[in-house]
């Protein structure tokens, strides 16, 4: 999986999806027939994982929103998933997307594998012809 940002530069590079969430909670509509309808909105996450490297662009994006540098943190961006054989299977739109979250797994003693899990919180996503 990869994500870019609009302006066509590739951020980062991820082996699994850890998942994409929207939801809305319900309200409750009372009248002669009690209803369940559409109320706030959450908005929408997604969470990748991939194993830790050298490259500092996710923890320098995610430094930005830590700093309160909205305008300069919030990116339209494109998570593109790819099959086996390298071809797009499925792509989103993430619009003003952020990462809200940035995880480092534990390390225990004679383990190698760290992972890098980062959650990004946008306005909206949908999902496009790959």
């Amino acid at each position: 999986m990869h994500t870019g940002s609009s302006d066509g530069v590739e951020i980062a590079q991820f082996s699994e999806l850890v998942g994409i969430t929207s939801d809305a909670e319900s309200d409750d509509l009372a009248g002669l027939v009690l209803k369940k309808l559409p109320g706030k909105r959450n908005p929408p996450t997604v969470t990748l994982r991939r194993g830790l490297t050298t490259d500092m662009q996710i923890s320098t994006w995610h430094d930005t929103a830590v700093e309160g540098r909205t305008r300069e943190a919030r990116k339209n961006a494109a998570l593109v998933m790819y099959d086996t054989a390298g071809e797009p299977v499925a792509r989103y739109h993430l619009e003003n997307a952020w990462p809200s979250k940035l995880e480092v797994s534990s390390l225990k003693a004679g383990a190698s594998d760290l992972f890098e899990t980062v959650t990004l919180t946008c306005d909206s996503t949908k999902r496009v012809a790959p």
